[in-house]
C-alpha cells in the first residue's frame, strides 16, 4: 500500500511542539443556548485556553450531562446559579467553576494532568507530555484504548503530537479496528489522520466495494483521491447506467472525470441529441473544452444535432458558439456545415462585419 503525504493543516491549533512545563494563562468555558438540549440532557460546552501570546485554542462540542461531572440538568435549565463542574478522561482533568441557568453559562478552568497517564505513556516508549499537550489530548478524548489499537494491528509507535491530531480529527480505537476489519491497515498514524479528514470510513469503503470486483481492496491513496474528488457510490452507479461503456470504469476513470467536471447530464445529453459511440477520453475532453449539455443542447435547436463528439469537441475549441452560429443565421446563411463553421471561425468571419 503506498504511503500517503500528509499535512495537518493550521486548524490543527492546540498541536504544537513540546514547550515548558507552564500552566495555562487562562481556561474559560462557556454553555451555548444552541447545540444544547431544552432539558439539559446535552449541552454545547466551549472551552477557550490561552498559553501564551501565540498559542490559544477553541474546543466546542456537545456533551451529555454526564460528561460533566457535577452539573445537573437542572442547574443548566434552572434560574442562574453557581455551578462546579468537571471533565474528566484518561489524559487528565479539568475542574470548572461559574454560573449556568436557562441553557447559558459561563466560567474559568483549571486543568491538571493525570500521573497515572503520563507514566502509561512512558511505558509504551512514547515521550511524556507537558501540560500543554496533555490537556490536548484530554480534550480531543485521547484514551488508551486508541493506543493499544495501534499496537495491537502493527502501528509504529505515535508521538504524542501524533496522538493528537488523531484525537483531534476523530481517529479512536474503533475506527482503527474498524479499517483493520476492512482490509485496511495503514502505513502511519499519519496516514489515519488523512484517512479521517477526508471522511474515509468503513461505510465509505463497504459502498465502493459493493459496485463490484474493480472495487474491492482499492489502494489508500486511491480511497482518498476518491473521496477528495467527490466520487460516491451513487455516482458510479449512475456513470454506469449510461451504457455498456461506462460500467467498467476504474477509479482513476472516476477521479479524472469529476475533477473535469463529467455529469450525467452531459452523457446523457450526448446520447439523446448526438450520434457515434462516447469513449470515455472523449467524455473528458469535451468536459475539459466546454461542451457540456447546455451546449449540446443550444447547437441542437440551432439545427446541429447528432453531431460525433470529436466534431463538438474541435467546434468548441475554435469558438464555434450559439451565438456565433445564431449571428450566421441572422445574417442569411442558413445552416452552415459544421466542418465550414469551424473554417469560417478559424478565418475569423464575422458576419456583422460584411
Amino acid at each position: 500500500m503506498r504511503s500517503m503525504l500528509v499535512t495537518v493543516a493550521a486548524l490543527v491549533v492546540a498541536v504544537c511542539a513540546p514547550q515548558e512545563n507552564a500552566a495555562a494563562q487562562t481556561i474559560d468555558w462557556s454553555i451555548k443556548r444552541g447545540g444544547s438540549q431544552a432539558d439539559g440532557s446535552k449541552v454545547q460546552l466551549t472551552v477557550e485556553s490561552r498559553w501564551n501570546a501565540r498559542d490559544d485554542s477553541n474546543w466546542s462540542r456537545s456533551y451529555s450531562i454526564g460528561e460533566l461531572q457535577g452539573l445537573t440538568s437542572a442547574q443548566v435549565t434552572g434560574p442562574t446559579q453557581q455551578v462546579r463542574f468537571a471533565l474528566v478522561r484518561e489524559p487528565g482533568r479539568l475542574d470548572c467553576s461559574g454560573l449556568a441557568g436557562s441553557l447559558t453559562g459561563s466560567g474559568t478552568c483549571r486543568f491538571a494532568a493525570d500521573p497515572a497517564f503520563a507514566s502509561y505513556l512512558r511505558g509504551r516508549g512514547i515521550a511524556q507530555p507537558d501540560t500543554r499537550q496533555a490537556f490536548t489530548l484530554t480534550m480531543s478524548g485521547v484514551d488508551r484504548r486508541l493506543i493499544e489499537s495501534l499496537a495491537s494491528f502493527g502501528y509504529a509507535r505515535p508521538t504524542v503530537d501524533q496522538l493528537a491530531s488523531m484525537g483531534i480529527h476523530g481517529v479512536s480505537a474503533d475506527y482503527v479496528r474498524g479499517l483493520a476489519q476492512a482490509g485496511y491497515r495503514l502505513q502511519s498514524a499519519d496516514d489515519l489522520v488523512s484517512f479521517r479528514i477526508h471522511g474515509v470510513d468503513v461505510e465509505f469503503i463497504r459502498g465502493m466495494a459493493a459496485l463490484g470486483p474493480a472495487f474491492h481492496r482499492l489502494s489508500a491513496s486511491d480511497l482518498v483521491s476518491l473521496r477528495i474528488h467527490g466520487v460516491s457510490p451513487a455516482y458510479v452507479r449512475e456513470m454506469a447506467a449510461m451504457g455498456p461503456e461506462f460500467r467498467d470504469l476504474t477509479a482513476q476513470d472516476l477521479i479524472s472525470f469529476r475533477i473535469h467536471g463529467v455529469s450525467p447530464e452531459l452523457v446523457r445529453t450526448y446520447a439523446r441529441l448526438s450520434s457515434g459511440p462516447l469513449p470515455r477520453d472523449q467524455v473528458v475532453a469535451m468536459a475539459i473544452h466546454g461542451v457540456s449539455a447546455k451546449y449540446i443542447e443550444e447547437m441542437a435547436a440551432l439545427g446541429y444535432r447528432d453531431l460525433p463528439a470529436q466534431q463538438l469537441v474541435t467546434m468548441r475549441i475554435h469558438g464555434v458558439t450559439p451565438q456565433y452560429v445564431r449571428k450566421l443565421q441572422a445574417s442569411g446563411m442558413g445552416r452552415v456545415p459544421a466542418d465550414q463553421l469551424v473554417r469560417l471561425r478559424i478565418a475569423g468571419f464575422d458576419p456583422a462585419e460584411r
